[in-house]
């Protein structure tokens, strides 16, 4: 599930700013939850005397300082938080630790974040996730490695490496606890970045996860080797959505198919969405559930499900997308914009009229209905997030290709 009381968290490379000064001025108002002090190629004496300055400018500024690597310093200081490498933290001694509130460290697999936690780190940071600037051609870790870190450990896990407002929602969604930034608040405004990021951590699901929502069907994946590979080749074509949608097996055999499709759609950091039926979604641990207007309003799911749980909803006029919104949904479903072979009795609406729903609420929208290949490219300016798609995934020949091409135009239609 997505956490929405992340942090964020600013890890400094001063030597990537035009004037260092001025940028860690503009870091101290930015609203960023903490700054790592990290400075790498000064000795002691120079770093005390960075750290000095910095927490004399961060005095009054909602940002905590958190000094790096020099612990000796830092008691000298009398700083109350440390964050340090694991070769540090091994040699520490209990004296040493002793004068610090806060200790945490940095760790590159599961196996260390445990070993960090028994030695007394009140959190970790993860990475690196995706690939960096400073770490050119070395591939990240991915989205699964901080899912499996966060499983190993009962602390505070964030993200770090090649993390921006783009994709901080694939670290949470993976269960950190919040992302570390070096480059985006080295340079620019961030304050902005910031903003960016809270906004994005506050959304439970954004437009850029609803890209491409994929939504199965049962007489389609039955025949083309059972829903799990299936939905594995949807995935690995690049599908940002699942949507588990069998009208026909019940509840037990909804939430026995969630069973089996969790791990892998987390595997990919990707959430599994129920139709329908939202206890299904919660007893089987699936990251949301999606309703249409006949079923169980939206405010007695969100008020039985949590505040973590993913709502969507169906909406055909601004009128139902406007009280969607209010009720709470996380993001809206908007159609049909196409004649649909799954629902051949789906009323049409029209480009404007989806244009109008989109732009009458704040939540993220996917346009349905009877979108291929073929036709996707007609709804460039619509205003959806996304598209979700039936047939044109899980009734081609090839899902990961067809799933491939499908999220080539989606980008293309949204981002371009």
């Amino acid at each position: 599930m997505i956490t929405c009381m992340c942090k964020a968290i600013c890890v400094t490379a001063l030597d990537l700013c035009d004037d260092a000064q001025a940028q860690l001025e503009r870091i101290a108002s930015s609203g960023a939850d903490m700054l790592i002090l990290r400075a790498k190629d000064l000795d002691v004496q120079q770093y005390k005397k960075l750290a000095e300055q910095v927490i004399e400018l961060f005095k009054g500024s909602s940002t905590e300082v958190v000094l790096h690597s020099f612990t000796d310093a830092a008691i000298k200081l009398g700083a109350k938080s440390i964050h340090l490498p694991m070769g540090i933290l091994r040699a520490l001694d209990d004296e040493t630790k002793s004068h610090f509130e806060k200790i945490g460290a940095s760790c590159h697999s599961p196996e260390e974040a445990a070993e960090a936690q028994a030695l007394g780190a009140a959190y970790v940071t993860a990475g690196h996730v995706f690939e960096t600037d400073c770490k050119k051609g070395l591939a990240g870790r991915g989205t699964d490695f901080i899912r499996r870190v966060c499983e190993a450990v009962s602390i505070p896990v964030y993200g770090i490496g090649g993390i921006s407002p783009d994709n901080a929602d694939k670290v949470m969604m993976a269960g950190a606890a919040g992302v570390c930034v070096m480059s985006g608040y080295m340079k620019g405004d961030p304050c902005a970045l910031t903003e960016k990021l809270r906004r994005v951590m506050k959304m439970r699901i954004t437009g850029s996860q609803l890209r491409l929502y994929a939504i199965t069907d049962p007489a389609l994946v039955s025949k083309r080797g059972g829903i799990a590979s299936c939905v594995e080749a949807a995935l690995k074509g690049g599908a940002t959505v699942i949507q588990l949608r069998d009208k026909t097996c019940g509840h037990d055999g909804l939430v026995a198919q969630a069973n089996e499709l969790v791990p892998i759609c987390h595997r990919y950091g990707v959430p599994l969405i129920v139709n329908d039926d939202w206890q299904a979604a919660v007893e089987a641990g699936a990251d949301g559930v999606h309703v249409g207007i006949e079923d169980a309003p939206v405010d007695e799911i969100r008020a039985a499900a949590g505040g973590s749980f993913i709502i969507g909803a169906t909406a055909k006029t601004v009128g139902q997308a406007k009280a969607a919104q209010a009720a709470g949904a996380d993001y809206l479903g908007v159609g049909a914009v196409f004649p649909s072979p799954t629902k051949t009795s789906a009323v049409r609406i029209t480009n404007e009229q989806l244009n109008e729903i989109t732009a009458s609420v704040d939540i993220p929208a996917v346009a349905i209905g009877g979108i291929s290949l073929n036709n996707i490219t007609q709804l460039k300016g619509c205003g959806a997030d996304g598209f979700a798609v039936v047939s044109a995934v899980f009734g081609t020949e090839d899902i990961e290709a067809s799933t491939k091409a499908l999220k080539e135009q989606c980008l293309m239609i949204t981002e371009t």
